[in-house]
This record gives structure tokens, C-alpha cells and sequence, in this order.
């Protein structure tokens, strides 16, 4: 097993996998399901999907919407609550970036992250997320005011580079450099997107340029490849995205597999179940039908081509109208 990863004096994650922030899926719901299923042991911290900031500092009250946290600092739905959940901010301004990140510590966050390995065009467009590779200057700017600034320890979660990995080393040191408790790394370019695996050697790069804790991500979904990945790379922590969208189970088969218990594949009825405990926790979290169906639809459409529920009838949930015909296609394969 892989020793606790901790950041800055005293956060410390045990065992150090965590959910990895993304947009549109790793909500208070997503997030709280997970890490029910996954029991103790097993996840050791959850990050929110990004905090856009854009013109002024992001209201308090949208931050603690985002954590899943009240005014008063409690969590608004018990069984919903996650390990060591960090919130994640992207932008373009460091002092507007940095205000926000003492607002997320006062909203209850015990760290917070840079977006800085978004790939997608509208947000690079914006001169934010994974752009922010290819200029330095820029990006550690942002990463010492939030530093600085921020009464939690601050991480900064990149790619290996925008169109190459030649300044993986200089990103790492410069992240270091500006006061960063962390680096965590996604081991593709900006311009890969997630079209071609991972390449882990560039996270061993980061791991050697620093002496800051180090965690790696992508192409780590099976309990195999993640300990691969601390094996192979030397990083003091591994995080898990899209694999934990196709399998919400992920972490809990790590923790068995490591203990030597049976990984017993999950039924399509366990799969629907869960789904099901999904749409109650978004309705209680007052998701609107519109969203809480686009919601149900990805993860049905992940699940489909994990080979977890049948093409057929997923394609048709896919075209329903709404939650009732949705259900009701996924139940005709369940019960073929």
C-alpha cells in the first residue's frame, strides 16, 4: 500500500487516491455516492469541478453551493459529505483567483486547485485553463497570489505541456517556486485532449524536478494501473476522473484488490440502483428536471461504453424525452 500523501503541514490523505475534479459530473451528489459506495479505506480526498472566475472574486455563497456546505460551515446533507474536499479554480486574473481562494478556505475548503489543464477551446479561448502552459509567467503569477493569499494549502493541477512536454520541468519548478503545496499532473498535452493514452514518463519528469508531492493522472482505471502508476512514476498520489465516471466503484475495487478480496463484477441492476440513488440526491439538491436528465444521460452513456449496460436500450434512453422513458428503456434490457 502506498504511504499517506500529505500537503502542506498537516492535510494529510489516506490512502492518497483521489476523485478528480470534473466539469459537469463531480457535483455534491456524484462526489457523496462515490465516496458511500467506496467505504472507508478506500478514497482518501474529492475535488469540486472548477470555479469559474471571471470579472470579480466568485460569491461565498456559490462556493458553498459547490462544496455541498451551508453559510454556518455544515455540510447540507450528511451522508453527502467526502473526504478532504478541495475546490477548484480557474481564471485568468491572479488577484481576483486569489481572493476567491480565501473565500473557498472560509466556505470550509481544506485546499484548493488551479485549473491550469483544461483543454477545452471555449475556456482557452478565454486565456484560461491548459493555455495557461504556454505562459509561465502567467501561470506562476496566479499560482503565488493564490499561495500567498490562502490560508489552506493551494495545488495546482496541469498537463504535461500545450503542444509538447519539453517545459514539464520548468512548469513543475515554477509551480514549486511560487509557493504550491502540491503539483498534480494529467499526463497528456493540451492538444491531446483524452484522445491518446497517458504518457507516465512525464510524470516520473515532474516527480524528479520537484520536491513538492506529485500526483498523477490519467490512463490509471483498474486497481492494476493505479498501483502501476505509483510503482512506475514515483508519485505520492494518484487521481482518478473519467474512470470513476465509468465505474463509480473504483476506488472500493482498488482498496479490495490491494487487501486480496474478490472484485465481484457489479450487476446491471446495481448499476441502475445506483443511478437511481444518484437522481434522488440530485432532486433533493433542488437540480433542475432539464440538467438532472442531461446528468442521467452521461453517466448511462459512460456506463453503456464500459460495457455495463446494454447498447440497444441505452440508445434508446438516450433519446427520451424524460426521466420516465428514460427509465423505462434502461429497464427493458435489465429485464431481458
Amino acid at each position: 500500500m502506498p504511504t499517506p500523501l500529505t500537503l502542506g503541514k498537516s492535510l494529510t490523505f489516506d490512502p492518497p487516491l483521489l476523485l478528480a475534479p470534473m466539469d459537469g459530473v463531480t457535483d455534491v451528489a456524484f462526489r457523496g455516492l462515490v465516496a458511500d459506495v467506496s467505504g472507508t479505506g478506500a478514497l482518501g480526498g474529492s475535488c469540486t469541478a472548477f470555479v469559474r472566475v471571471s470579472n470579480a472574486p466568485t460569491p461565498i455563497e456559490i462556493l458553498h453551493k459547490m462544496l455541498g456546505t451551508t453559510c454556518e460551515g455544515n455540510s447540507t446533507n450528511d451522508s453527502m459529505s467526502t473526504p478532504h474536499l478541495g475546490l477548484q479554480i480557474m481564471g485568468h486574473n491572479p488577484s481576483l483567483m486569489a481572493e476567491t481562494a480565501v473565500l473557498a478556505a472560509e466556505a470550509g475548503a481544506p485546499w484548493v486547485d488551479i485549473n491550469f489543464g483544461c483543454p477545452a477551446r471555449k475556456v482557452c479561448g478565454h486565456g484560461a485553463g491548459s493555455i495557461l502552459l504556454e505562459d509561465l509567467d502567467k501561470l506562476e503569477d496566479i499560482t503565488r497570489q493564490m499561495a500567498d493569499a490562502c490560508p489552506v494549502p493551494v495545488t495546482a493541477k496541469i498537463r504535461a505541456g500545450s503542444r509538447d512536454d519539453t517545459q514539464i520541468e520548468e512548469i513543475a519548478q515554477r509551480v514549486e517556486q511560487a509557493g504550491a503545496a502540491g503539483l498534480i499532473i494529467h499526463a497528456r498535452l493540451r492538444i491531446q485532449a483524452y484522445s491518446e493514452p497517458a504518457d507516465w514518463s512525464r510524470i516520473t519528469r515532474a516527480v524528479n524536478a520537484v520536491s513538492i508531492p506529485v500526483i498523477g493522472n490519467g490512463s490509471a482505471d483498474t486497481p492494476e494501473l493505479i498501483n502501476q502508476m505509483f510503482s512506475q512514476t514515483g508519485c505520492a498520489g494518484v487521481m482518478i476522473g473519467r474512470a470513476a465516471l465509468a465505474n463509480p466503484w473504483v476506488f472500493r475495487d482498488w482498496a479490495d484488490a490491494n487487501a486480496g478480496r474478490e472484485i465481484t463484477p457489479r450487476s446491471e441492476a446495481e448499476y441502475l440502483n445506483w443511478l437511481r440513488k444518484y437522481d434522488q440526491q440530485m432532486q433533493a439538491g433542488g437540480t433542475t428536471d432539464h440538467h438532472r436528465l442531461g446528468k442521467l444521460k452521461q453517466l448511462a452513456k459512460a456506463w453503456s461504453l464500459a460495457g455495463a449496460l446494454p447498447e440497444t436500450e441505452t440508445r434508446a434512453a438516450l433519446r427520451a424525452d424524460c426521466d420516465l422513458d428514460f427509465y423505462a428503456s434502461l429497464a427493458k434490457g435489465n429485464s431481458s
